[in-house]
């Protein structure tokens, strides 16, 4: 909703998927690359999260209505890998925040939240750490 003008200038770029090879040599090391492939995705996710409320003048928790998700024997519409688990945990007409992790990594995450901060029963919090995400619409991550 308020990042949509600035969204879209960026949408271009990170419309653009990685490369396998780019997410193969990510997913293998730790650390901050781990954390930039899950940032890379969850600010897709934000683009794709403003795309669908444009459209419909609310947020959704479906992520496969956000072209993000690829059902069993259907072609691959992004080139997110299979180690990435993303989910909109709260999702409605003026807020939403969702997590993503990624396998080998349990019980740490990344999130992300657009909207205001009132409109969640509890703030949103990474796995880990507990880390609130300061900013709206900028990942926070616990350290891989």
């Amino acid at each position: 909703m308020k990042l949509l003008p600035a969204l879209v200038t960026t949408a271009a770029l990170l419309a653009k998927p990685l490369t396998v090879t780019a997410q193969q040599t990510l997913a293998a090391r730790p650390s901050t690359q781990t954390d930039s492939l899950l940032k890379h995705w969850l600010r897709s996710l934000v683009v794709s999260q403003e795309k669908y409320y444009s459209e419909h003048g609310t947020y959704t928790t479906d992520v496969s209505a956000l072209g993000l998700f690829t059902p069993p024997r259907q072609p691959a519409v992004s080139a997110k890998p299979d180690s990435i688990y993303l989910e909109v945990i709260q999702a409605g007409g003026r807020s939403w925040w969702g997590r993503g992790s990624l396998r080998g990594h349990r019980g740490k995450s990344c999130i992300v939240w657009v909207g205001t901060m009132t409109d969640f029963p509890a703030p949103p919090r990474t796995e880990g750490s507990k880390a609130q995400g300061p900013t709206e619409g900028e990942p926070t991550c616990d350290q891989f």
